[in-house]
């Protein structure tokens, strides 16, 4: 049995919709637009969590789930059939000498200074 949910969400302005549909769109999901602030997703084999937070991120909200029995529904949401990686945990890949690079802006405590010592005299201008 295939894990299968069929989910309409509400958006508070049609510009927020936008947004969630190209982000759903980009990580493999299948949006459709039903309206201007409305948002259509079929959730078969991708991560219904993801899914979720990015709805939730641009303000939508559950508005109708298809019907469905207990099995597929527990099959969508948890991943039965493998395990899921929820898009917000994916980052890129970085080259080695990025993590292993000096910091630019942490202190350090060398001899050569770009700053004169203080040898207590304040008489560094010249009155003319």
């Amino acid at each position: 049995m295939s894990g299968h949910a069929a989910l309409l969400f509400r958006f508070p302005q049609a510009r927020a919709a936008e947004i969630a549909f190209d982000t759903l769109e980009e990580l493999g999901y299948s949006p459709q637009m039903n309206g201007e602030a409305v948002l259509h997703i079929h959730v078969e084999r991708e991560d219904l969590t993801s899914a979720l937070e990015v709805v939730q991120a641009h303000g939508g909200e559950l508005i109708e789930q298809a019907e469905s029995d207990i099995a597929s529904a527990a099959s969508a949401m948890y991943g039965m059939d493998g395990i899921p990686i929820p898009a917000h945990t994916v980052n890129e890949d970085w080259p080695d000498s990025y993590m292993d690079a000096d910091l630019a802006n942490r202190n350090e405590d060398s001899e050569d200074s770009r700053f004169p010592t203080d040898d207590g005299s304040y008489d560094r201008f010249d009155a003319r």
